[in-house]
């Protein structure tokens, strides 16, 4: 499921289309389903992008403001917002979506919001001032913050073991 745009937008057309029922029912049946970007953002129970909007729920947590964590943290941060580049992937090694992959790869980001409050389910993060959630996985159900299709040969092997599963 990839994405680019907003969290409302998507979530309502994902339900308005029937997609988001059949979404859940054939993750639940066991079917692998990776979210890229705001896809893996929509995994979530809920999201605060401009408003609170709910997710598909199938992993636990919720999708909050970089900039809003990044001032909490440290008042007159420099870091811009959106986050976008590169960034070193510390990743779970025992996470088959990170067989073919090095504790120092890097992968690109491009995004302004982040998963938080889902550690249990976490396999990878990136360091951006604050710790950004970078992968998640539930069961089959896989997402990464990060465009694979967009971190060359590092991205092509995450895609390549999700093909795998």
């Amino acid at each position: 499921m990839p994405g680019v745009g907003a969290f409302g937008d998507a979530i309502g057309k994902l339900r308005d289309s029937g997609l988001a029922d059949v979404m859940i029912r054939e993750t639940q049946g066991g079917k692998p389903l990776l979210g890229i970007c705001l896809g893996m953002q929509l995994l979530f129970e809920r999201s605060h992008e401009y408003g609170v909007h709910e997710g598909l729920g199938l992993i636990p947590g919720e999708i909050v403001s970089i900039e809003e964590d990044l001032r909490d943290r440290f008042p007159g941060n420099t870091l811009k917002v959106p986050h976008i580049g590169w960034n070193r992937l510390h990743a779970a090694p025992e996470s088959p979506l990170f067989q073919y992959t090095n504790e120092d790869d890097c992968v690109y980001y491009v995004h302004s919001f982040y998963a938080k409050h889902c550690e249990e389910h976490t396999i990878a993060w990136s360091e951006y001032g604050i710790r950004i959630t970078g992968a998640v996985a539930r069961g089959t159900v896989y997402g990464t913050q990060f465009h694979p299709e967009k971190s060359g040969a590092t991205g092509l092997n995450i895609l390549r073991a999700f093909i795998g599963l």
